[in-house]
């Protein structure tokens, strides 16, 4: 474990600015045992100081933070906080909610739904100020852009406007943000109802995991007004996960792989970094710059070899899963 624990160390000195003296909570379950004693472990090499709460098995899937939690979270104060435990679909307003009782203390959040002890050998280790720098020179090219169209092979064909929409990635942060752990992404929240045409799922789904047949998503004035697959149990899932209010058919995020490392493994939390992938997500953006959804939920669909055109320059920022900076 030491030797995993140093690499973790490392990555989280570039991620989170980790260093003697912070204050650490890891909120944790059974299913992410050994993650959080390595978490902890590569923590304390720095000398943080680290405490644990271990999620109620019976009550889950949770609805909001529990009380005991959210006292815990007051009483400690702290500026790093890691979420690492099992990714349930029907929890993802408790995990909404999480996020805003940990970030109003000012906390740097790694937030790990369904994260293994493969991520941090893996996309964990990677190099991230490489990454960081490619995300920087990409940020650079879509400075000015406003409609991009996302289009691939199995029949993606998408646009929509990003005007006035900044964009963010998890290979830094910040005192009050949430950034995933494993990074490696760079995303930003699209001009919500501008949204329209056809995504072609052939990834993988946010709590669902990776496709067995591709799932078509039409989408018209950014909402998801049909679901065609062979598989009509992911269709029937699908619906349900969406049916959590309105906006949880609306779109919510445009986001870009970066980590050389990431593998696609099914869990999402890992696929969305796998360089050269794209993924657009419905629900929840309130916490991108011009985010503007109020569901409260958030699910990403990814898919593979896509290209990103500027519409109006023609340019392509992407072709075929290869990113042309």
């Amino acid at each position: 474990m030491n030797g995993i624990a140093e690499k973790l160390k490392d990555s989280l000195i570039e991620i989170m600015d980790i260093k003697s003296g912070d204050v650490a909570l890891i909120v944790y379950d059974e299913y992410a045992r050994e993650v959080m004693e390595t978490t902890k472990k590569a923590l304390e090499m720095v000398g943080v100081k680290v405490s644990g709460y271990k999620l109620p098995e019976a009550g889950r899937p949770l609805k909001k933070t529990p009380a005991e939690l959210n006292k815990l979270l007051s009483e400690l104060k702290p500026n790093l906080v890691f979420n690492q435990f099992k990714g349930i679909g029907e929890e993802t307003p408790f995990r909404i909610n999480l996020h805003h009782e940990e970030s109003q203390y000012g906390a740097r959040v790694g937030h790990s739904p369904s994260i293994t002890i493969d991520m941090i050998k893996y996309p964990m280790t990677a190099d991230f100020k490489a990454i960081k720098a490619n995300s920087e020179r990409l940020k650079e090219k879509f400075k000015g852009v406003k409609t991009v169209r996302l289009t691939t092979k199995k029949g993606t064909d998408l646009m929509f406007s990003i005007e006035g929409r900044d964009f963010r990635d998890d290979i830094t942060i910040h005192p009050g943000e949430m950034g995933n752990l494993p990074s490696g992404e760079m995303w930003c929240a699209p001009v919500e109802h501008s949204m329209n045409g056809t995504i072609v799922c052939d990834g993988s789904i946010g709590d669902i995991g990776q496709v067995k047949e591709d799932l078509t998503i039409k989408v018209k004035g950014g909402y998801i007004v049909s679901l065609e697959s062979k598989d009509k149990d992911l269709i029937r899932r699908v619906e349900e996960l969406s049916s959590v209010d309105d906006e949880a058919r609306l779109a919510g995020e445009f986001g870009i792989g970066l980590n050389p490392k990431a593998r696609l493994t099914g869990i999402l939390l890992e696929d969305e970094k796998v360089g050269g992938t794209l993924h657009i997500a419905f629900g929840a953006n309130e916490d991108m710059p011009g985010g503007q959804n109020h569901s409260m939920t958030h699910r990403d669909y990814l898919f593979k070899e896509p290209s990103i055109i500027n519409v109006d320059t023609g340019e392509y920022i992407m072709k075929d899963g290869k990113i042309l900076i």
